[in-house]
């Protein structure tokens, strides 16, 4: 099976829109979003609506946390357009992590780390042991996680970690205009570029099988 995986949209539905397209080309059977849905980007009602049609299961990002605890009428203090209220009950209802099992796979998608929306996982404060306690701890075969708009991924003997980066092409945040596609059989990952669908190479923080 295919996944195409997509974080950070960020109100930018044009992007989103050319992600989804090359995934279907890219022949993804599921797709999935690590969250931040809002913020910055003018739309989000727009990528709401897209996501629900197209029944793509997302998590809860920062921005989409910090969007429900605004006072009524407060503007997003980082420019983005101002989700009606059908959207923030659509947001309400995303979780803090996903776990789905595709065709016995065991993928989770969390927006920061496993611990919170707000860690940013970097090769730092992530070096490979603290990955893999977190495959362990999870039982799970694939992390995937967003929020740091930077593609990654790292392999090791208990799967894969990746983050496709941000499909933002908006000049309004650092982002890597990207999103990712991953083959369940093999856990090979490959990041594409949202605008032309083609292969960006990024290179593993470690390839372990």
């Amino acid at each position: 099976m295919k996944l195409g995986v997509i974080s950070d949209v960020h109100g930018d539905p044009l992007a989103l829109e050319l992600a989804w397209s090359h995934l279907q080309i890219l022949g993804a059977e599921r797709i999935l979003c690590a969250g931040d849905v809002v913020g910055y980007g003018p739309h989000p009602d727009r990528i709401i609506a897209f996501l629900k049609k197209h029944a793509i299961p997302c998590v809860r990002g920062n921005h989409d946390r910090w969007a429900l605890e605004r006072p009524p009428g407060h503007p997003d203090e980082f420019g983005g357009g101002k989700p009606s209220a059908e959207s923030l009950d659509f947001l309400r209802t995303l979780p803090r992590d996903l776990v789905v099992d595709l065709d016995g796979r065991i993928v989770v998608v969390v927006h920061g780390s496993p611990l919170s929306d707000m860690e940013y996982i970097t090769r730092r404060t992530h070096p490979r042991e603290i990955l893999r306690e977190y495959l362990s701890v999870l039982k799970a075969d694939v992390l995937i996680s967003g929020h740091t708009h930077a593609a990654m991924s790292a392999r090791c003997d208990l799967g894969l970690i990746l983050n496709p980066g941000s499909t933002l092409s908006l000049p309004v945040s650092r982002t890597s205009r990207t999103f990712a596609l991953i083959d369940l059989d093999t856990l090979a990952a490959t990041h594409h570029d949202v605008e032309s669908g083609r292969v960006v190479k990024v290179e593993p923080w470690f390839l372990e099988r």
